[in-house]
C-alpha cells in the first residue's frame, strides 16, 4: 500500500518509527534550501536572511528529523538529500554526525539550470547538489542504470551488442594474475579451441614451451596464460570458462581469450548533466535521454494538473534515476518533505517500466495547501490516467497526524491513544481489510496474516473465534494499562501468534526517541 501522510513530518517520521522502523530502503528528501526567502519556517516564522541564528535554526530543524530518518533506514538503505549552496557544506557535517562519515556515499553535481541564472555577479548557476549517505556503506551496492553509448558498443557475429574495449583477457598474457605455484589448481590449464567444429579443450600442462601436437594437428589452436618464460593462473577456472563459452559469451582473438561485456550500463558519475544521445536498450539502439531540468518539471506538472500551481518541483526523470540505484525491485521509499509528490509519480512511473512493485510513503504538511491541490491529486491522476499519459494502477492511503493531549498521563490518556492507533496499526501489520469493526475488538486481513487489535477482554472468547475462523497466523494487539499482554488467556488459541501490548508498545518507541 502506498501511504500519503499529511502533518507535519516530524509527527509524521515519529509515528513511522513505529509502523517502520528498519523497514524502509530509500528516503528522498528534498528540503527547505534556507535561502533567506521565505523558503523555510522555524518556530511558525519565516527565517530571514538577516536573521543571525538562520544556519544554526536550520541545523537544529534537519538533525531533529535526520535522527528520525535514519532509525528508519533498513542496514542496506541509503538517503539522497537534494541541496543548495546556502546549507550544503552545513548539511554534509550533521549527516556525517548522524550517519557517520565512513557512510558518506557521494556529492552529486546535478545539472537542473543548464541556461544558468542571472542573478549573480560572478557565476552562473547551472546545478545544485545531492548528497548520499548509506546506513551501512559495507553491505549494499548501487545497480548500474546508466544506458551505454551506441558509440561505445559493437555487434558480435550473433547479431547482440557487446562493449568494444576494455575487455577482461581470461586467458592470454597477462600482467596481472598471479603466478602458478600449485600446478593442480583449478586456474591452471591450457586451453585448445578449434573454430571450426566450435569445440574446446582443457589440458593440464606443466611446461609452458610444450603443447600437445596431437591436438593442434586436428586444427586447435593453443591459449595459455603467461608472463615472460612463466605460466600465471587463468582469470576463471575451467568450470567457469566452460560455461561462458556454452553460452556464447567468449570473444577469442588470435592470440587472447576475452570475456563479452554484455552489460549495457554504466555507473552513475558525480556529475549528472542533461543529455541526448542514441543508447543500447535492451539490446536495441534507441534515442535516450537524461533529463534534469526544473523547466521540464515544471511543464509536466502543469500538464498533469491543467495549471501552474507549483514552483520548482523535482524532476521525475531525477528521482527514478536515483530510485533505480536501489537493487530491490520492491523497495519502500520515503519522502518527507513530499512537496508535489514527484517522488510518489517516479516510483510508479518505474514500477511501470520494470515491472517492480516498489512503495511509496509521503509526508507533507498541507501549507498553502500543497496536498489538496498538488500533491494528493498529482498521484490521482498518475493512478488513474491524465492528457497523454495511460493511469499507472495503483493503491494511495490517505492520512492525517493527529495529537493525543498529555496534559496529564492517565487511564484516559491510554484509551484515547489506543482508540486512535487503529490505523497507524495497520499500517504497521500493512493489513486493511476489515473482517470485523465492533466496538470491543478490530480485526484485518493480508493474504499472509490477520490483525487483530482487542479493546475489551471481556469479549476475549469471540475474539479468539473470529482469529481461529481465518485460519492465519494472527499478530495480536492486546489495550493493557501495563505491560501485561494476559498471555494465559490466548494459551488455548488454537493458531500461531504474537501478543503485543498497546498502547506500550506505541509508547516504549516514543520513550527511546524522546528522551
Amino acid at each position: 500500500v502506498n501511504l500519503l501522510i499529511e502533518g507535519d513530518n516530524y509527527h509524521s517520521l515519529a509515528v513511522l518509527n513505529f509502523t517502520h522502523q528498519n523497514k524502509i530502503d530509500v528516503i528522498y528528501i528534498d528540503p527547505p534550501y534556507n535561502t533567506g526567502n521565505k523558503d523555510f519556517i522555524y518556530n511558525d516564522q519565516f527565517v530571514d536572511i538577516e536573521d543571525t541564528y538562520r544556519h544554526s535554526k536550520w541545523l537544529s530543524f534537519m538533525s531533529k528529523r535526520l535522527q528520525l530518518a535514519k532509525n528508519l533506514l533498513k542496514d542496506e538503505g541509503v538517503i539522497f538529500i537534494s541541496i543548495d549552496d546556502n546549507e550544503q557544506s552545513n548539511l554534509k557535517l550533521i549527516c556525517d554526525k548522524i550517519f557517520g562519515e565512513e557512510n558518506f556515499v557521494s556529492l552529486l553535481s546535478v545539472e537542473n539550470n543548464p541556461k544558468g541564472r542571472k542573478n549573480s555577479s560572478y557565476i552562473s548557476v547551472s546545478s545544485e547538489y545531492c548528497l548520499i549517505y548509506a546506513k551501512n556503506k559495507y553491505i549494499g551496492y548501487f545497480n548500474e542504470v546508466i544506458p551505454k553509448d551506441e558509440k561505445d558498443m559493437i555487434k558480435d557475429e550473433k547479431g547482440n551488442y557487446v562493449h568494444n574495449s576494455g575487455k577482461r583477457v581470461l586467458v592470454g598474457e597477462n600482467n596481472f594474475n598471479k603466478r602458478v605455484t600449485n600446478y593442480n589448481s583449478d586456474k591452471h590449464y591450457s586451453v585448445y579451441y578449434n573454430k571450426e567444429l566450435e569445440n574446446i579443450i582443457f589440458k593440464k600442462e606443466n611446461r609452458l614451451a610444450e603443447a600437445d601436437n596431437e591436438i593442434i594437428a586436428k586444427g586447435y589452436k593453443r591459449y595459455v596464460s603467461y608472463l615472460k618464460d612463466y605460466f600465471v593462473e587463468n582469470t576463471y577456472t575451467s568450470n567457469k570458462l566452460k560455461k561462458l563459452f556454452d553460452e556464447d559469451e567468449l570473444d577469442i582473438k588470435e592470440n587472447k581469450i576475452y570475456e563479452k561485456n554484455y552489460s549495457s550500463l554504466t555507473r552513475l558519475k558525480s556529475i549528472l548533466t542533461n543529455r541526448k544521445y542514441k543508447a543500447i536498450v535492451n539490446n536495441q539502439s534507441i534515442e535516450y535521454e537524461i533529463d534534469l531540468k526544473s523547466t521540464s518539471a515544471q511543464q509536466m506538472l502543469k500538464k498533469i494538473l491543467g495549471k501552474e500551481i507549483f514552483s520548482f518541483p523535482k524532476n521525475v526523470s531525477f528521482i527514478k534515476l536515483l530510485t533505480q540505484l536501489c537493487p530491490n525491485k520492491n523497495a519502500t521509499v520515503l519522502d518527507y518533505f513530499a512537496g508535489s509528490g514527484t517522488t510518489g509519480h517516479a516510483v510508479l512511473k518505474l514500477n511501470k517500466e520494470d515491472g517492480g512493485n516498489r512503495r511509496f510513503i509521503l509526508c507533507t504538511n498541507n501549507e498553502n495547501n500543497i496536498v489538496e491541490d498538488v500533491c494528493y491529486p498529482r498521484i490521482k491522476k498518475v493512478i488513474e490516467g491524465y492528457p497523454g499519459a495511460k493511469g499507472i494502477p495503483a493503491n494511495l492511503k490517505y492520512f492525517k497526524t493527529s495529537f493525543v493531549s498529555k496534559s496529564k498521563v492517565s487511564d484516559d490518556t491510554r484509551r484515547d491513544l489506543v482508540k486512535r492507533s487503529t490505523e497507524m496499526i495497520c499500517v504497521r501489520e500493512n493489513t486493511f481489510d476489515s473482517i470485523l469493526d465492533k466496538k470491543s475488538y478490530k480485526i484485518f486481513k493480508d493474504s499472509n496474516h490477520t490483525t487483530g487489535i482487542l479493546f475489551d477482554l471481556d469479549e476475549i472468547e469471540s475474539f479468539k473465534k473470529s482469529l481461529i475462523d481465518q485460519k492465519m497466523p494472527a499478530h495480536i494487539y492486546v489495550f493493557s494499562l501495563t505491560k501485561d499482554v494476559f498471555d494465559e488467556d490466548f494459551e488455548d488459541l488454537n493458531l500461531t501468534y504474537e501478543l503485543c501490548p498497546i498502547p506500550e508498545s506505541i509508547l516504549e518507541v516514543y520513550k527511546k526517541l524522546f528522551k
